[in-house]
């Protein structure tokens, strides 16, 4: 239940991230990630009753889970990834006018968003994976 509040959260999340966007394109984000979220959330399900890895779990059971979990960690995280980078590149255009400034912050930007994706990749793997061996 823990991981469907987790999707359901980072669905509202993105949905008041792309307020300003335009209608097309903020239709077409959300789908996509309406869509791989209740395939993911479907996977995981099946995959789980599948190798009935709460009870006793069947072998590669934990191998299959993980390969599912980690495509579509990539699967939420680059597109986000994207997504904010445009953001904030695109309001840097508008906020700063020196081309220095401009390029330090987008410097600095890409950075900070590229550690926020290793650290979103490591939350995603222990929620959606866990502990298992």
């Amino acid at each position: 239940m823990f991981r469907v509040i987790v999707v359901l959260v980072f669905l509202v999340f993105m949905y008041f991230a792309l307020k300003r966007e335009k209608k097309a394109v903020r239709f077409t984000i959300f789908t996509y990630f309406m869509l791989q979220s209740i395939v993911f959330l479907s996977g995981i399900f099946y995959i789980s009753s599948t190798y009935r890895l709460y009870e006793a779990p069947v072998d590669g059971g934990f191998k299959v889970l993980n390969n599912w979990v980690v495509v579509f960690a990539f699967l939420y995280i680059v597109p986000t990834f994207l997504l904010f980078s445009y953001s904030l590149f695109k309001m840097a255009t508008i906020t700063f006018e020196q081309k220095w400034i401009r390029i330090g912050m987008y410097t600095v930007w890409f950075l900070l968003l590229l550690v926020a994706s290793l650290v979103f990749l490591y939350m995603f793997v222990l929620i959606f994976y866990g502990f298992a061996p």
